[in-house]
């Protein structure tokens, strides 16, 4: 599937596929990111007759401790599902004894090991894009993420070439409104934002690029 989407002096393209005869892994963090791409992907099966469900076997959710993924994501699959009239398995929550322990930066990556190691994945979809430009954000800390996909062969990742605006405007151009309302960005409160952490800005950021209100609280 793919769909041009951003502010109208920045549109780029965003191209979902779902690969053949892989173990997939879907990382639902419970943002308006993995959300759309969640959608997306379960349009691009559908398209193709392929059942999302059979394809998507494990959609995880990953424990961070203080922004609580694990109470927004299964919100998110029941949308989709009634949505789409399809029955996706609920988010399975689980990582390593220690995550809690784990710097953030190491969660993801170690979790994905774990997860690959525990339930015989061979392949993931994760949502990460382009940070907001700098000095666009000032609030907050600036998040480390990759510019290219380290591992191709094992990770989906279409979101690289676009920043917030771009995957805010995907749920626009696909009608998914109401998965930016019960999506959750803040990093720091469990439900609810602290108006001041990176994720808080960077979505306030992207609603400001595309000159929408955002319809959500968390």
């Amino acid at each position: 599937m793919k769909l041009v989407c951003g502010p109208p002096d920045d549109l780029k393209s965003v191209e979902v596929v779902v690969p053949h005869g892989r173990r997939i892994a879907f990382l639902l963090s419970g943002g308006a990111d993995s959300a759309i791409l969640l959608y997306m992907a379960c349009l691009e099966l559908l398209a193709t007759k392929r059942n999302p469900v059979d394809e998507f076997q494990h959609i995880l959710t990953i424990p961070k401790g203080t922004d609580g993924p694990h109470l927004h994501s299964f919100k998110i699959v029941n949308w989709i599902n009634d949505r789409l009239n399809i029955r996706l398995n609920e988010p399975l929550i689980a990582a390593p004894a220690d995550i809690e322990e784990t710097h953030h930066a190491d969660v993801i990556a170690r979790s994905i090991v774990y997860y690959r190691n525990e339930l015989n994945l061979n392949y993931s979809f994760l949502a990460d894009q382009q940070a907001v430009p700098l000095p666009d954000i000032v609030q907050g800390l600036y998040p480390v993420r990759p510019s290219v996909n380290p591992y191709p062969d094992y990770f989906h990742m279409p979101f690289l070439n676009v920043n917030k605006s771009h995957t805010i405007d995907l749920h626009y151009r696909l009608g998914t409104e109401q998965l930016l309302q019960i999506s959750h960005s803040c990093t720091e409160k469990r439900i609810g934002r602290c108006l001041q952490c990176y994720h808080c800005n960077e979505r306030k950021w992207a609603f400001e690029k595309l000159q929408k209100i955002d319809p959500g609280e968390n």
